[in-house]
């Protein structure tokens, strides 16, 4: 059996077998990480000595913080919009999350088109109703005419279009532009929202997938393959560019109908927001 006894200048260990005893050193605070003279609260003491490991919680505070940061850039949605990728929530102090609803701040929208520079288009949570797009079959001058499907998917003027009918007539000629116009939400006002350029049909012709998970998490109408929405993108003085999903821009003119696409047909109105 072996006996160990501990002196006061290091470790004695005692052999019955061999009648000898061994010293062995006691070990030093410092070679063991104890590298503080001073106390630090949380700290480890060295049980040699009179010194105290504050590496540890120094890590902790250290990783508590970036915590607490990546917290508060979360809260915050970063403090701008470089952060909003499509598919994102919008809020009403126009910051965005993804893959998340923030549950102290109020969702007015999913952004269906970003730019890569930190701008781009937030459509509504839901419709705000059926309309004709004009009373009137004129060519508006101030407007672009889009004689092809692949021309209009490149007209991303929305609030720029809205303005120039509005600016046409009242609400009485273009209710389907003024009914964006006097739309509103929390964090916003009447004439901050528009009516969608047809590439932002596009947008979301291409991205539905990403956009409509973004509907379900704020509990939003999800964009409809089977539905048809007014653009603010002119073909001629007769029709304008409505959205239609299953084609490969978004975005059609059906000429089998004399009636069909003309501006007093009803099609849906969803408005978007710019930032």
């Amino acid at each position: 059996m072996k006996k160990i006894l501990l002196a006061s200048a290091g470790v004695m260990v005692m052999s019955a077998g061999t009648g000898y005893a061994a010293c062995i050193p006691t070990p030093d605070c410092a070679s063991l990480g104890y590298e503080s003279s001073s106390s630090c609260e949380g700290g480890i003491k060295c049980p040699f000595g009179n010194a105290w490991n504050c590496t540890v919680i120094n890590k902790v505070n250290e990783i508590t913080n970036k915590v607490t940061e990546l917290e508060k850039v979360i809260e915050e949605g970063g403090g701008d919009t470089s952060n909003c990728i499509l598919g994102s929530i919008f809020y009403s102090d126009h910051t965005c999350s993804y893959g998340a609803v923030l549950p102290t701040k109020t969702p007015i929208g999913v952004v269906v088109y970003v730019d890569g520079q930190g701008h781009g288009q937030v459509m509504a949570l839901n419709g705000i109703g059926s309309y004709i797009w004009s009373r009137k079959h004129t060519n508006i001058s101030t407007l672009q005419d889009f004689a092809s499907d692949s021309a209009a998917s490149q007209d991303l003027a929305s609030c720029e279009n809205t303005e120039k009918i509005i600016a046409e007539g009242d609400k009485d000629q273009y209710p389907a532009a003024w009914a964006v116009h006097e739309y509103k939400t929390e964090g916003t006002n009447a004439g901050d929202w528009c009516l969608p350029a047809a590439g932002i049909m596009t947008s979301i012709n291409n991205g539905m997938e990403l956009i409509n998970i973004g509907y379900s998490l704020v509990k939003g109408t999800k964009i409809e393959t089977s539905s048809s929405y007014w653009t603010s993108s002119e073909y001629n003085g007769n029709r304008v560019w409505t959205s239609a999903f299953l084609s490969d821009y978004g975005v059609n003119i059906n000429f089998s109908n004399s009636y069909e696409n003309t501006k007093e047909q009803d099609y849906d109105v969803r408005p978007v927001l710019e930032f």
